[in-house]
């Protein structure tokens, strides 16, 4: 059998009290100990009080059962900076120069960022400069890349004469011209 489901934003003028197990810090937010991850922490405001904080989370309603109806957590490219769990993202500086929330890496951090590394824990590695911009089949471009993985600078060898991959006439022009 088919589930059928649709997403159902929840306002609440009580949503301020809804966030009492979560602490305030410069902005952003840091998970309670009594709630590891997003997903737990969604769950649990679900389960409390039957509200989802849409700020990190939607709440999914059920049109037929079986289904997994509740609070289930927003990416962090879905989140907004000043919303942005530390303990399952982090900020980062977008490319319009505002922060970003962005998701953990998975992999350790290299001592310099080569072709197309992305999420600037470390500067570029020499011969590679950081850049934004995605170009469209329809040639337009795209330089902040909002709500998406691209909204953050990635390091290109731009300036080599060579478009090479990665590189497109939007993030590097020196060497993509056509």
């Amino acid at each position: 059998m088919e589930k059928k489901v649709g997403l159902t934003k929840t306002m609440s003028k009580e949503f301020n009290l809804l966030i009492i197990p979560v602490l305030f810090s410069a902005g952003f937010f840091i998970l309670s100990s009594d709630a590891e991850t997003l997903k737990e922490y969604c769950q649990k405001q679900f389960e409390e009080h039957q509200v989802c904080p849409e700020e990190t989370c939607y709440q999914l309603s059920c049109l037929e059962e079986p289904c997994d109806e509740g609070c289930h957590p927003k990416s962090c490219l879905e989140i907004e900076p000043e919303h942005c769990p530390l303990s399952a993202c982090r900020l980062l500086m977008g490319c319009n120069d505002t922060s970003v929330c962005y998701p953990l890496s998975k992999q350790d951090t290299p001592e310099c960022g080569t072709n197309a590394y992305e999420g600037q824990d470390v500067e570029c590695c020499e011969g590679f400069i950081k850049r934004c911009g995605v170009e469209f089949f329809d040639g337009t471009c795209d330089m902040i890349g909002k709500g998406s993985i691209d909204s953050v600078p990635i390091c290109l060898p731009c300036g080599n004469g060579i478009c090479n991959q990665f590189e497109n006439r939007c993030n590097c022009p020196e060497d993509c011209k056509n």
